[in-house]
């Protein structure tokens, strides 16, 4: 055993014999005005009597009495004398009503931290031990009960309690926040709890651990920089966790020298089933159709089977004819594997925009990834504008698509269409080899020279270049792989950290995107002809997938779903007024739109759908954008509670909530007191017999 864990078992050791005071003050009046008299009792001189005695021999009787009740003689020892002590400070410490606080040191400083993570939203029906709940209550609420219980043990004990000196509450999630600075107040303590609002963040435990580190390192405040002081004096303040453990960034920090943490485990059940991804689109060839997939996990040990339900802004369109069986999940060598399978529904026709919503029917103790949201734009057809010096091959492969309006025009005319006002009138701008002087906003596929925006700069070019790393998963590259991409001539750029790199070979970035409120743009750092791109069919998919893309940009509020601890950010039109956001759980905010109708709010903290309510200028009715938010995060669908965390090289042992009340003592010591009392009156009569 390492040095570290003796001292985890002593602190251990420590916390579980901490005590706490009910009536202190009434126990200690009650045993000082009762064994003073008694002690008393037995120094005082008798009264004696005159009697005649037959025979000297009582005479040696007499006078050890006399000594015995001599004032200010050394007491001799007696064992009826030592039993009434005991009685009489045992009926005293039962007066004072010892409680055993089962959890912690008592003294001090504490921080509690509690979790308020996806997985906290579990709902359970019996407590630690297997007995059934007065009703079902989340894992949150337990640990709120908990929190509150151990802020009344802490400070509501007595003068000779080892009270603790503050406590400050920290709520977390994938962020944290203080709801309580240090404070002795158990009902400003209190409030703060009950305060606490869940979420369906995934759970991350290093900002609370800092945020609780920061307010409770000893500062030198004599200096204007808040360097550490090192002579910093008392111990670290007590660090108390309520989770059920499932922490994504669990492994990533250790605790300090002489710091302490308690882990208050909360939760017992762990059957759960999950849907951690989904994706609707429309086919290219069947614009008015909808194609929906979902991506299921189990996180059990046992194989599941579970019915899906499709619906189509709330009702529901398809409900899958068997159950979908999802593998069990595996556990080997310490490496966890969740079990996972992949829902394929048929294409559903819907013209309108709507919000598809995918759910696991059957019930379990975790509803909040039961479901998954995605928003699809209406079906229309985009109007294309194409700006080159004449080139054939673009313009061959665009006057293919199943566009609204489709125009070519050189990099003149469309500068011309800028300084009348007239270039916003199109949906998607192509532009092959040429870049305008100016950009306004927009929506833009260019190939070759780099557009005029800010951040992204050339600075000569490479020949001879192959792809290294493409992100695979983004909506461009579907069906249009670059595994076989040769270019022979390429620009040198340089973009900031607004942009996202798709596509990258050794010597740099090959497509770039950028999706701004007011801009969105897929830059392909090549011309096609310097390369063997056009030979291949993944061009002709890449084009297409970047004209949908870019032109169904803003159609919802984004192109993929958010996960919680996201910000919606979307841009309305210009002049649009009086935003309203409703939220899941049917409560509203008001939005703050720019003049140019941005509109950002977040994080967002709740799964669901999402709505964005404004007027448009000149228009009286009410208009509405949505967002879809889902977990999306297999680790939160595993709700075990862990029964240990291993944080660096320390392993601290889970203590179920249920197990961190306090019990009481007095009912113990007070019957121990009657049973000396018996055994003294036993030994007294005993003595006068003999």
């Amino acid at each position: 055993m390492t040095l570290a864990s003796h001292s985890a078992a002593i602190l251990a050791v420590t916390q579980l014999i901490a005590v706490a005071w009910i009536t202190p003050v009434a126990g200690a009046i009650l045993g000082a005005s009762i064994l003073a008299p008694l002690v008393a009792l037995w120094f005082l001189k008798l009264r004696r009597k005159r009697r005649v005695v037959s025979s000297t021999l009582l005479w040696t009787r007499s006078l050890a009495d006399l000594r015995a009740n001599a004032p200010f003689q050394r007491i001799r020892f007696s064992w009826l004398l030592l039993l009434q002590i005991l009685a009489v400070l045992a009926i005293a410490f039962a007066v004072a009503q010892p409680e055993a606080e089962g959890l912690g040191s008592a003294g001090g400083r504490h921080v509690l931290m509690i979790d308020r993570s996806a997985s906290m939203n579990t709902v359970e029906s019996t407590d630690d031990a297997g007995k059934a709940l007065d009703e079902p209550r989340t894992r949150l609420a337990l640990a709120k009960d908990a929190a509150k219980a151990r802020v009344r043990e802490l400070l509501g004990g007595g003068w000779f309690s080892s009270r603790a000196s503050d406590v400050m509450i920290v709520a977390f999630g994938l962020r944290a926040e203080i709801r309580a600075p240090f404070t002795d107040s158990i009902a400003s303590l209190e409030a703060a709890i009950d305060a606490i609002e869940p979420t369906d963040e995934v759970t991350k435990l290093g900002e609370a651990l800092e945020l609780a580190r920061a307010f409770t390192t000893n500062l030198n405040l004599n200096d204007a920089r808040g360097e550490e002081n090192n002579t910093t004096s008392g111990p670290l303040p007590t660090l108390e966790l309520y989770s059920d453990g499932r922490i994504a960034d669990l492994g990533q920090f250790a605790l300090r020298e002489g710091e302490g943490i308690v882990y208050h485990r909360v939760g017992r059940t762990a059957t759960n089933v999950a849907i951690v991804g989904i994706s609707a689109d429309r086919p290219p060839e069947q614009p008015d159709r909808i194609q929906v997939f979902a991506a299921l996990v189990n996180p059990e040990p046992v194989e599941k089977k579970v019915t899906l339900q499709l619906a189509v802004n709330s009702a529901v369109r398809v409900i899958t004819p068997e159950p979908i069986t999802i593998p069990a999940a595996k556990d080997e060598r310490g490496s966890f594997t969740p079990g996972r399978a992949q829902a394929v529904f048929r294409p559903i026709e819907q013209r309108e925009n709507a919000a598809i919503e995918v759910a696991i029917v059957e019930d379990d103790a975790l509803r909040d990834d039961d479901a998954a949201i995605a928003v699809v734009p209406p079906a229309r057809r985009l109007s294309v504008l194409l700006v080159s010096n004449g080139g054939f091959l673009l313009r061959t492969l665009l006057e293919g698509l199943a566009t609204e309006r489709f125009t070519a025009a050189t990099v003149g005319e469309y500068e011309s269409m800028i300084e009348a006002g007239t270039a916003a009138s199109w949906d998607v701008v192509v532009f092959d080899g040429v870049a305008p002087k100016t950009l306004p906003s927009g929506r833009y596929l260019s190939f070759g020279p780099p557009p005029p925006i800010e951040g992204l700069s050339a600075f000569g070019s490479h020949e001879g270049v192959y792809p290294r790393v493409v992100r695979d998963e983004h909506p461009l590259f579907r069906s249009a792989s670059l595994d076989e991409l040769s270019i022979s001539k390429m620009v040198a750029v340089q973009p900031d950290k607004r942009f996202m790199v798709l596509a990258e070979a050794p010597e740099g970035p090959l497509i770039v995107t950028l999706d701004r409120s007011d801009m969105h743009l897929v830059y392909v750092a090549f011309d096609p002809l310097d390369s063997n791109w056009p030979f291949r069919r993944s061009f002709v998919n890449f084009v297409a997938n970047a004209i949908d893309h870019l032109g169904r940009a803003g159609d919802s509020v984004i192109g993929r779903t958010l996960v919680p601890g996201e910000a919606i950010a979307i841009r309305l039109p210009a002049g649009s007024r009086d935003g309203v956001l409703t939220l899941p759980n049917g409560s509203t905010e008001k939005l703050a739109i720019d003049q140019d109708g941005n509109v950002s709010w977040g994080p967002v903290e709740l799964v669901g759908l999402y709505r964005i309510g404004f007027l448009e200028p000149g228009n009286e009715t009410r208009q509405e954008r949505l967002a879809a938010v889902n977990i999306g995060d297999a680790n939160e669908a595993r709700i075990e509670p862990r029964e240990s965390l291993d944080l660096g090289t320390t392993t601290v042992q889970g203590v179920s909530v249920g197990e961190s009340r306090r019990g009481a003592l007095w009912p113990w010591i007070l019957g121990l007191g009657l049973l000396i009392v018996l055994g003294e009156w036993w030994y007294y009569q005993r003595q006068i017999r003999a």
